[in-house]
């Protein structure tokens, strides 16, 4: 069924109380992270839906990035795995950490072929979507044109390659992902205005994103 984006922005805004709890540090009866299986070989992963600690110091959550996850999993049954307490780390920069464990093991056990990672970066920059895949060692030369074409579908149209976020930090996610298990793995880092919810205006642009990214999955999968 083809919702309007009031439908997806209120079912965000419920979501997204499980991450802004204590200030976005998430609880910690909830645990470190979730996972929910799906059934096509791509799996999500937003490891910044709460704060977390890089160099002893706390850093923003990304936000709504662990209800879009959700809701794109909803939508195409793909595989998600997402933080929801902070706990003592940076599951996108810890070298060992839990989160990135479970997610090897999802990805050798479910026979998975392509990870997304999601993050955010500020309203300030004046690009849409930063996908980031270790300066094009991560993805097939042929996942690009499906990337760009999903985006553009929905007039999402500043889409660049590893243009400040190319994730080849060690201990990122898509780093990590690519150099043990050698999956097509990429970042997204998306854009305030599609995904900060508190602001109406970005309203209309958070179901653009949606569908951008469901379309991405489906072609994938």
């Amino acid at each position: 069924m083809d919702y309007s984006h009031d439908f997806y922005v209120n079912k965000a805004l419920t979501l997204e109380k499980q991450f802004s709890q204590n200030k976005y540090f998430g609880t910690r009866e909830a645990g470190l992270f979730q996972y929910i299986e799906g059934n096509i070989p791509v799996i999500l992963s937003a490891p910044h839906t709460v704060r977390q600690i890089r160099n002893g110091t706390h850093k923003k959550a990304d936000i709504f990035t662990g209800s879009l996850g959700i809701i794109l999993q909803e939508l195409t049954n793909c595989h998600l795995i997402y933080r929801t307490y902070t706990g003592k780390g940076d599951a996108n920069r810890d070298i060992e950490c839990p989160y990135k464990a479970q997610l090897m093991k999802k990805i050798t056990d479910n026979n998975i072929l392509y990870l997304i990672d999601l993050h955010g970066m500020g309203e300030n920059r004046e690009f849409d979507i930063d996908i980031g895949t270790l300066r094009g060692k991560s993805i097939e030369t042929s996942l690009e044109k499906i990337i760009l074409n999903s985006f553009f579908s929905f007039n999402i149209k500043d889409v660049r390659f590893d243009y400040l976020f190319d994730a080849d930090k060690e201990g990122t996610v898509t780093n990590t992902i690519w150099n043990n298990l050698s999956i097509n793995s990429f970042q997204i880092e998306i854009n305030a205005i599609y995904r900060n919810l508190k602001v109406k205006k970005n309203h209309p642009n958070f179901l653009r994103l949606i569908r951008s990214i469901e379309q991405l999955i489906l072609s994938l999968g």
